[in-house]
């Protein structure tokens, strides 16, 4: 697969293309719609068009659902029984092999272990407290969710003001990198994985099947409070890099710990917006020059991923006029930083 398709997939994957834009890539040979995992499924139905349904015909699909699940389970437990009865010894004594799929224990781990890294950063809950009465960070969660923009942005404003380092630590809560692998990996294929993913993505959390098997979950709770707060913090992304410029060169402080490992894709991600926005063939916005290559691609590809969302058409021009096949993202002119940033 060419470079290019990768980043296409990568994008799609993390829901930083709709499927408009998607399908315009689609269009012009860009990638193949079989590569993008749902992309021929019919539109997720509007938040006025699900309101219209019925309560009781969406409690019918749930019990249907999960009679599915059950069934399903079921099934391969009685297969893996059968398996454990004829294998290994010839009294058939071999070991059970565990069901796979569709259990919950290994998402559940991961959730757990995602968001205890995170709990030591306090930005979370310092942003708010900052529009709400949090106890926790989940209350946190929550308030920043449901603010309004016009009260969370003087919040986060405030917040990197009194304290730089906080604009780190929130992209360190905000770096689902980590679940998105785990959901990716062939060895936890299956409808969790499934399900997580299309979670991880989705706009509207109601438009995801097996939203109830998996809501059974208090780690699977805690990411439905903080996936619409993630939201909220990336939507301001474009606001601190338009309306406070003059600032954003403060505010790039790597922050300590297990947090400064996927810090750079976020400075990244300015800088490659700053170029898609201020730079023309031949007249390099001012700054000094900096070479992408020499970043994890691990982290290019999310900053890329970031830098998409905040200007998806001069992001794009940026990066496929000249896409080729080298191993790693090819940008149509030579990348530079404002003087006053640190990369």
């Amino acid at each position: 697969m060419r470079v290019i398709e990768q980043l296409i997939h990568h994008f799609w994957a993390r829901g930083a293309l709709s499927r408009d834009e998607a399908a315009y890539l689609v269009k012009h040979g860009f990638a193949r719609e079989e590569d993008l995992p749902g992309f021929g499924e019919p539109r997720p139905l509007s938040d006025e068009q699900l309101a219209e349904i019925e309560g009781e015909e969406r409690s019918l699909e749930a019990d249907a659902q999960r009679a599915a699940n059950d069934k399903a389970v079921a099934a391969e437990e009685l297969e893996d029984e059968l398996v454990g009865r004829n294998a290994g010894t010839k009294k058939g004594g071999g070991k059970k092999k565990k069901p796979t799929g569709h259990n919950l224990a290994p998402a559940v781990e991961l959730l757990k272990a995602h968001f205890d890294a995170r709990v030591p950063y306090p930005a979370l809950l310092e942003l708010g407290s900052r529009v709400a009465k949090c106890s926790d960070w989940r209350a946190a969660a929550r308030a920043i969710g449901t603010a309004p923009r016009e009260k969370l942005e003087p919040a986060l404003v405030a917040l990197l003001a009194s304290r730089p380092r906080a604009l780190g630590e929130l992209w360190f809560w905000c770096d689902l990198e980590p679940l998105f692998d785990w959901c990716a990996d062939a060895a936890n294929a299956g409808p969790v994985a499934d399900g997580l993913a299309k979670l991880l993505r989705a706009t509207n959390p109601a438009n995801v099947g097996r939203l109830g098997q998996l809501a059974k979950a208090p780690e699977v709770q805690a990411l439905l409070d903080f996936l619409p707060a993630r939201r909220a913090f990336l939507d301001l992304l474009p606001v601190l890099f338009h309306t406070h410029f003059p600032k954003l060169g403060l505010w790039l402080v790597p922050p300590h710990g297990p947090a400064a490992d996927c810090w750079p894709a976020l400075p990244w991600s300015f800088v490659i917006v700053y170029n898609a926005r201020h730079g023309a063939p031949g007249a390099p916005p001012p700054g000094y020059a900096v070479q992408p290559s020499g970043l994890a691609p691990n982290l290019l590809r999310a900053a890329l991923t970031t830098a998409l969302a905040q200007a998806p058409v001069a992001v794009r021009e940026l990066l496929i006029q000249e896409a080729r096949d080298t191993g790693q993202p090819a940008f149509a002119r030579p990348l530079h930083c404002p003087f006053t940033w640190r990369v």
